[in-house]
């Protein structure tokens, strides 16, 4: 009976897991797309070159 009791807490347990995995990707999604949102606002104010970088660096930090 603790065999299938054990079994039961590692499902949770993996499921859990799972959850907490896709919410953390699913944040560096939105994250990410805010880089996207900067570069457009930027393009409208400055030039390229400049855009580029910030919008470069804004993706490095995202995918940390």
């Amino acid at each position: 009976m603790t065999g299938k009791l054990r079994m039961r807490n590692l499902a949770a347990a993996m499921f859990a897991l799972v959850g907490l995995l896709a919410s953390e990707l699913a944040a560096r999604a939105q994250t990410c797309k805010v880089c996207a949102e900067q570069r457009a606002a930027c393009m409208k104010n400055y030039a390229g070159p400049a855009c580029k970088t910030e919008y470069q660096m804004c993706l490095k930090a995202c995918k940390k």
